[in-house]
């Protein structure tokens, strides 16, 4: 009976897509209805297994097609999705049918990228392509979600309050989903809305091999605007008001103080299209640490952010897709980095002061922050204001004397409007967004105009936003335009252009690199799925083209990288670069600018299939330092997964340099010879899949001895020369950080957790010069963090 059910039902309604790849369908479309059940009727227990009487109700969906590799081929396995909607939200249940004893169950961390079987559901809120979510749930209960923009930007620190369970079944297994309608903000309509669904399905012992319906693979443009169009009637979700309080403890071991915090964040939806959000008294204490970086360059670099608060409703704030770095070389152009918000205060600390440095860079207390964004029509809008707290810190006379020194908080505003339109197909916008910081001793204001188009027949894409900033009474502007050709499925040519002149200043509050360039980069990308004893072939050639305002070039270059995906999921892959000579007009920091010679670099590397047991990777990178010599660095790494509730990941890298260039001040440099070791280790356990250990630690240490010395001159730009040793005293250094964290995490319920965290961190004296061995030990042992967290978060109302 189960058999003709769905047998029937498909051929009613089986969703195979005929894949428009680069023409819109001219004929009328039937919309299908999702069928709606009031709650009290469907009374579905969300445990995985889709046994409830109204599953049998309820149409199957399946039509799936490989999308990974490429080749649109029709699914080996049957896929029977069944879904429908009430007052409440949007019910998915699925059976995955597959051979017995073929299941891959892994559990890991929320958002954790690892092939395995898993199933996935991605929802169009605003019917038009617009925005939505992407919702995968594995076997064994592990989570991974994002909000989405046009077309595939995902944001993967955002986090939603949807839930799902899945089951192990003799032939095959099974999930149920149920999305709430609070977590997502609906267009106002009169009576019929129409959402988009996608449905996307993995299987772990075919090596990753992805299905979906639509057939929606990475080698064609279009992704969030072909969802599945399903229309949904007689449903306007009530207001809703959703408040997460909150309780924290942080003890600090090492000023032997103790801190209790009580505080909220709340989230009300007084339309469906609307979200106002606030926090009071938050507490952004960190659960989660960063990566130990050294950075000894002279551009900044980029964290991504974490705190929940500023990750909702945030995608209105993201005016172009690089703001999250794709879009090239040189990390996010974003007028917005929430990171630094409530990050480190502004002191004026005297000569005569001497400050830990740990103090000087702590973050700062917010007072409280509030956001709304909404939707009318074509238009969409957002605000957010925040205001930090003043910050004291202590100091000392060099006779020993202590001083206080005070930091008055700063306030932020930013705001953004923006303009869409599919009515005639494909996609345009036009948007404006701005920033402003007050401060005494900040006055900057930053405006910008994006625009993005998407063709009707889905070969174009072009992104672009210009930029005007005010900073203390010192103007600058700038702006970027990418253009993106697919002319065939699995080929795409890219045209990123980009001027900013040499006073844009947007990182009081936003992201940018560096100013003063002009930039002109392309890249050639092919995805072949038809290679016999092959996977998947992709080969990239990118040509980045940048130079400095005063027509100096500052980074140029060729590259070729080519990557094989064997059969059973291994990858090999090899690049080949060159870099001509160019400027550096950075590293002196105004002093002079020096010739740099060309150079050349190659790497090579392979891994094996990640959804086993056991599986390495290994990486051998060769280039040359910027006076010339050879810098080489190496990589591996080994995960152990014995069974779904335990791993093991430990990675080591090494880097040896010839000529490690270090600006001493004045136009003066150092070349060094460095060794540097950087080994990672994290431990997982899952007692249950919402209950989590995790035992993490990063160690990076580098030791640099002096070898060369070198002037700039200042008058003409040419290669730095040789010069005697300025002085006999060494200028060695060692720079050996090291952070551990040992946390237990237990997901109460849907963005409902108790975290249990204890943190421990190091950063060396330069000159602790040991061994290695003696370096990490010390490192353990001179502690200059060590604090335990408690944190308790529940979601409450609607």
């Amino acid at each position: 009976m189960t058999t003709i059910l769905r047998r029937v039902s498909a051929s009613l309604l089986c969703l195979t897509l005929s894949f428009p790849l680069f023409a819109q369908q001219t004929s009328p479309e039937i919309i299908p209805q999702l069928t709606r059940i009031d709650e009290t009727v469907a009374n579905i227990d969300l445990d995985g297994f889709v046994d409830e009487a109204i599953w049998a109700n309820i149409p199957v969906v399946d039509g799936m097609k490989v999308i990974n590799p490429d080749t649109l081929a029709d699914a080996p396995y049957e896929t029977h999705v069944r879904m429908f909607y009430t007052e409440r939200g949007i019910y998915i249940g699925a059976i995955n049918y597959q051979p017995e004893g073929t299941l891959v169950a892994r559990m890991t961390s929320r958002d954790t990228q690892l092939d395995r079987d898993g199933f996935v559901v991605g929802i169009d809120a605003s019917g038009d392509g617009l925005y939505g979510y992407f919702l995968r749930i594995n076997l064994g209960d592990s989570m991974t979600d994002a909000s989405l923009l046009p077309e595939r930007t995902l944001n993967m620190q955002w986090d939603g309050s949807w839930n799902g369970r899945t089951q192990a079944l003799d032939d095959g297994w099974s999930v149920e989903y149920f999305v709430p309608w609070s977590m997502m903000p609906l267009p106002q309509v009169d009576e019929v809305r129409q959402i988009g669904i996608y449905l996307e399905r993995q299987v772990g012992h075919l090596g990753g091999e992805a299905w979906s319906n639509p057939a929606l693979p990475r080698t064609v443009n279009q992704y969030l605007s072909a969802f599945e169009k399903y229309e949904l009637r007689d449903i306007e979700p009530r207001r809703q008001l959703t408040y997460y309080p909150f309780a924290s403890t942080v003890i600090d071991n090492i000023s032997n103080e103790t801190e209790f915090k009580v505080g909220s964040e709340i989230f009300w939806r007084p339309t469906t299209n609307t979200l106002l959000s606030a926090t009071l008294n938050p507490d952004f204490g960190n659960v989660e640490s960063d990566d130990v970086v050294v950075n000894l360059t002279a551009f900044e670099t980029f964290f991504p952010e974490k705190r929940s608060f500023f990750l909702e409703g945030q995608d209105i704030f993201n005016a172009s897709p690089r703001t999250s770095g794709r879009g090239g070389p040189g990390g996010p152009i974003s007028l917005l980095n929430t990171r630094r918000i409530g990050g480190a205060a502004i002191y004026d600390v005297p000569d005569d002061v001497n400050v830990v440095a740990t103090d000087l860079s702590r973050p700062t207390e917010l007072l409280g922050a509030v956001k709304f964004a909404g939707q009318s029509g074509n238009w969409r809008y957002g605000t957010l204001l925040a205001s930090e707290d003043d910050s004291e810190i202590r100091g000392t006379l060099d006779d020993g004397t202590r001083v206080d020194l005070q930091a008055q908080g700063r306030d932020f505003t930013i705001a953004r409007v923006l303009y869409e339109d599919t009515g005639a197909g494909g996609r345009q916008a036009i948007g404006w967004m701005g920033t402003d910081i007050s401060h005494p001793d900040i006055d900057a204001t930053v405006n910008s105009i994006d625009a993005h188009y998407f063709s009707a027949d889905n070969r174009w894409v072009a992104d672009g936003q210009i930029m005007h900033s005010d900073v203390d009474g010192v103007t600058g502007t700038g702006g970027f335009a990418d253009v993106g050709f697919r002319p065939q499925r699995g080929l795409q040519h890219t045209l990123r252009a980009t001027y900013i002149d040499d006073t844009l200043d947007i990182n009081d509050l936003g992201f940018l690199t560096r100013n003063d360039q002009m930039n002109l980069d392309y890249n050639y990308s092919k995805t072949e799925s038809d290679i016999p004893g092959l996977r998947e072939r992709s080969t990239s050639i990118f040509v980045t083209n940048q130079w400095n305002t005063a027509g100096q070039p500052v980074r140029t270059g060729l590259f070729f990288n080519r990557s094989y995906t064997s059969l059973d999921s291994n990858r090999f892959d090899y690049s080949v670069r060159y870099f001509p000579e160019r400027i550096d007009d950075r590293l002196g920091g105004g002093t002079g600018d020096f010739r740099v010679p060309g150079r050349w670099g190659a790497n090579i590397g392979y891994s094996t299939d990640r959804a086993k047991s056991i599986s390495y990777n290994i990486d051998l990178r060769l280039d040359q330092d910027d006076l010339g010599p050879s810098r080489t660095e190496g990589r591996a790494g080994i995960v152990w997964r014995p069974d779904d509730r335990f791993s093991t990941d430990l990675s080591l890298s090494y880097t040896d340099r010839e000529a490690l260039l270090v600006h001493k001040g004045s136009g003066s440099y150092t070349s060094f010879e460095s060794h540097q070791w950087s080994p990672r280790l994290e431990m997982n356990y899952f007692i249950t899949a919402k209950q989590q250990l995790r035992f993490s630690t990063q160690w990076t240490a580098l030791k640099a001895f002096e070898d060369r010395f070198w002037q700039v001159n200042p008058n003409q730009r040419e290669f730095l020369r040789p010069v005697p040793n300025p002085d006999a005293t060494p200028d060695d250094f060692v720079i050996s950080r090291l952070t551990f964290q040992a946390r237990y995490r237990w997901e109460i319920a849907p963005l409902s957790d108790l975290f249990v965290v204890y943190t421990r961190g190091s950063n060396l004296p330069s000159n602790s010069f040991d061994t290695f061995q003696d370096l990490l030990e010390q490192s353990w042992n001179d502690k200059i963090v060590d604090t335990i967290a408690i944190k308790l978060r529940y979601r409450l109302g609607s």
